[in-house]
């Protein structure tokens, strides 16, 4: 998989998942069912940048400040992830909001430093598997790589994608005899 290369949007400190990425008081009746895309990707970050949904372009990257999506279900990540999100940089987040984009295959980096080393619409470039964040004037920061199986996650789309991947390839070996 190539390192993801895209444009930023730029949001500051406590950013609220649930009122402010998304606005779950609108799909709260659909909790724990089959999820809209469409109306996922039509509210993300409306509230706070109401041109995302139609200006948001697939590979753009999100920078977030401190305690980026706290107060987040699911829906956010699948949010992020549906609107073509490639990868959320932030300085900081909760470990829940980590495991459920990762779970949907967006891959989120905590990235000391991030948020005053970019603007706006500027391009970088930040590659989840050696934590390597490339910055528009050609320096750097490091967050912390992830461990092999979460880039197989990443790779897979997700850890539903990679586990029926594996449990597919285990069957094929059983039925050969191995």
């Amino acid at each position: 998989m190539s390192v993801p290369t895209g444009r930023v949007w730029k949001f500051g400190d406590d950013v609220h998942g649930d009122d402010g990425i998304i606005e779950f008081a609108i799909i709260r009746d659909s909790f724990g069912k089959e999820f809209d895309e469409d109306a996922l990707r039509a509210m993300c970050f409306r509230r706070l940048r109401p041109e995302f949904p139609a200006e948001v372009r697939p590979g753009d990257i999100v920078v977030g400040g401190r305690n980026f999506a706290h107060h987040n279900h699911v829906e956010v990540s699948v949010a992020m992830r549906a609107s073509g999100i490639a990868v959320v940089v932030v300085e900081s987040c909760d470990s829940g909001f980590l495991r459920r984009a990762l779970n949907h295959g967006l891959p989120v980096m905590i990235c000391p430093g991030i948020h005053g080393g970019v603007e706006d619409g500027q391009v970088i470039s930040a590659d989840p598997a050696t934590g390597l964040v490339t910055l528009p004037d050609g320096g750097a920061l490091r967050a912390r790589p992830f461990s092999e199986r979460m880039v197989q996650i990443w790779q897979a789309g997700g850890s539903i994608p990679l586990l029926e991947r594996e449990f597919a390839a285990r069957r094929a070996t059983q039925a050969q005899g191995g």
